[in-house]
Formats: C-alpha cells, sequence, structure tokens
C-alpha cells in the first residue's frame, strides 16, 4: 500500500512539475509575424534590402513587382493585392491635415494606430465609388519607408487591411536570412 501511495504522489508531483516551469521573460521571446497563406518576398534584386508577405503565388498568381520613376517599389499580386513601398518620413500627422482641409474629398479616418492610418475618400453626390487607403511608417534600422496602397488600385476595407497586415511585416533582408 506503502508503494501504491509512494507512485501516486510521484505521478501528480511530475504532472505538476511539467505544468509549470520557469517562464520566458516576455522581452526575450522574438515576435515573428506570419500571416497564413502568405509568403515571404525578397526584394533585393529591386535595389531594397527588404522582405515582405505577399498573398502565396500558388494561390494568387506571381506577384509583379516594379521599380517606378518616382522611386517607388509597387508589389501587385492578383486584382486584391497592391503595395507601394517608397523612402519617405511617412508623416500620419500631415496626411491627417491633408485629409481634413481636402476640398474635393470627404475624408473619414477608419482606423488609426502609432504607425498606420486606414481611411476612406468620397466625393458626396457625384457618384464616385469611395475610395479605401492606407499609410504605414515602417522603421528598419535608421531608414524609414512609407508603405501604402497603389496609386491605381481600388480595394475594400477588408483588402487594406489586409494589406496593412502585410505591410507590418517588412523587416530587413539582412534579418530575415538570420
Amino acid at each position: 500500500m506503502k508503494k501504491i501511495a509512494y507512485l501516486f504522489v510521484a505521478i501528480i508531483g511530475l504532472t505538476i512539475a511539467s505544468c509549470g516551469g520557469v517562464e520566458e521573460p516576455v522581452e526575450d521571446k522574438v515576435k515573428k509575424v506570419v500571416l497564413k497563406g502568405y509568403e515571404t518576398l525578397d526584394l533585393t534584386e529591386w535595389g531594397f534590402n527588404l522582405t515582405v508577405m505577399v498573398p502565396q503565388a500558388d494561390i494568387h498568381g506571381n506577384p509583379e513587382v516594379t521599380l517606378t520613376e518616382r522611386g517607388a517599389l509597387e508589389i501587385v499580386v492578383g486584382t486584391g493585392f497592391g503595395l507601394e513601398i517608397m523612402y519617405g518620413d511617412a508623416d500620419l500627422a500631415l496626411l491627417k491635415a491633408d485629409l481634413q482641409e481636402d476640398l474635393v474629398f470627404t475624408s473619414e479616418i477608419l482606423q488609426e494606430e502609432e504607425k498606420a492610418l486606414i481611411y476612406s475618400q468620397n466625393i458626396p453626390d457625384a457618384g464616385v465609388k469611395t475610395q479605401n487607403h492606407f499609410l504605414y511608417k515602417a522603421e528598419i534600422g535608421a531608414e524609414i519607408f512609407e508603405v501604402r496602397d497603389v496609386i491605381d488600385g481600388e480595394f475594400g476595407t477588408g483588402m487594406i487591411e489586409k494589406m496593412l497586415e502585410a505591410a507590418k511585416t517588412i523587416k530587413s533582408a539582412n534579418e530575415a536570412a538570420v
């Protein structure tokens, strides 16, 4: 009977020990963003030492990447995804002021974060479809990039939110290789 009691205590002790353990401090955990249905695209071929997550090519088609005359890198995948990345300061306060002072469009800020803004623009009583946009400030080392939806794209708010999530995955290609 004593042996059964020792066995029972040992099993309970092992169970409790396996459930507990030493927790890692939150600062030591590496935050790695992985979007379901997305894959990493290396942008070094186009002069940007960056990587970004884009919709998977086998499902949505190969990404079309274009370096524009303005120095912006446009990444388009299918009809529902289009990012533009360029060097800049991504001044969100200036954008908000511009949206308020716009004489043509009526603008509404749909979502605001520390480094991102999602907004819609509409021309009242013009029969023009509402346009949805975002701007994200990506800070990679000492460099700042403006990431936004492509100029010519027409995206619903759901796709704008997904593109913003993809924009948040931008990191240095050197960091991605590690």
